[in-house]
């Protein structure tokens, strides 16, 4: 469903001053930047790691004002960074929603340097070219120039639902980490450093269009419930499943000891099963 930003609507906080990050490359001194963005509730910013930059060679400021910080932690696989403010500053934060939506197609504004923009997202990316990634990404189209990755999206209540990744390089469209992402990977990073995935111990056939499972591994979750090979995923908690790009995405968000309802096609029958993933195994 639609929503519009009219101004009888919620009033997203001010971006100027911005906060900013901007990080040293591994390899030489190149440097890259992003939008910080405060999450709802407490002193931690994210942060998307731009390709090639160290969390560790970090800056932090506001507006034009160091601030001082601790590093949490980042994931490699989501690019997503969280870092603590320290000090008097505290970060002023919009309420974050807790999801995107499955079928999420809006009208937002994105909170940049210059001011509002409208920005109309297109729908869910799962892949590009053949590669698939690692969890959808929201597709937006701006009304200027892609605006710097971490940049917020906001929608007619004010709340965060995604921030900018990258640019798609056509135009001015750019591809949006959802706001549930975020909050996935949030949880285990300011938890315990790192992303802890979930694992059921089921393998698909790689770009397969039909999310067919071609092995179950022993002694596994799956294994345990009664899952078999040859068995079509059709959804894995409330995410439905149409092929391969689909089952790479629920994965992304499995919580390990968080048992989840798994729906499957065997010949013509559907069963349902409830499997509680464990960590994952690489």
């Amino acid at each position: 469903m639609s929503c519009c930003v009219g101004a009888s609507l919620a009033e997203p906080l001010a971006i100027s001053p911005r906060w900013q990050a901007s990080f040293l490359g591994t390899t030489g001194e190149q440097q890259f930047e992003t939008t910080a963005v405060a999450m709802t509730g407490d002193s931690i910013l994210v942060v998307v790691m731009v390709p090639g930059a160290d969390l560790t060679r970090l800056k932090l400021q506001l507006g034009n004002r160091s601030i001082p910080f601790k590093v949490i932690g980042h994931d490699p696989v989501s690019r997503l960074g969280f870092i603590g403010v320290e000090g008097s500053v505290t970060p002023k934060a919009n309420p974050w929603a807790a999801e995107a939506g499955a079928n999420f197609s809006s009208i937002l504004q994105s909170m940049e340097p210059e001011g509002p923009a409208k920005c109309q997202t297109t729908g869910w990316v799962k892949q590009v070219g053949g590669k698939v990634f690692p969890l959808a990404l929201l597709r937006a189209t701006f009304s200027r120039n892609v605006p710097p990755p971490g940049t917020p999206l906001m929608d007619g209540a004010a709340r965060v639902v995604g921030i900018v990744f990258q640019t798609a390089g056509v135009g001015n469209v750019g591809y949006v980490i959802p706001a549930e992402a975020v909050h996935r990977v949030q949880q285990d990073i300011c938890k315990g450093g790192r992303l802890n995935r979930g694992w059921l111990g089921l393998s698909l056939l790689a770009g397969s269009r039909v999310p067919g499972i071609c092995r179950v591994f022993p002694n596994s979750p799956a294994s345990a419930a009664g899952i078999r090979p040859n068995d079509q995923l059709l959804s894995i908690g409330l995410r439905q499943v149409s092929d391969y790009a689909d089952a790479v995405n629920a994965f992304f968000y499995l919580i390990p000891g968080q048992p989840v309802r798994v729906k499957l096609l065997r010949d013509a029958d559907q069963f349902e099963f409830t499997v509680t993933p464990t960590s994952s195994k690489g």
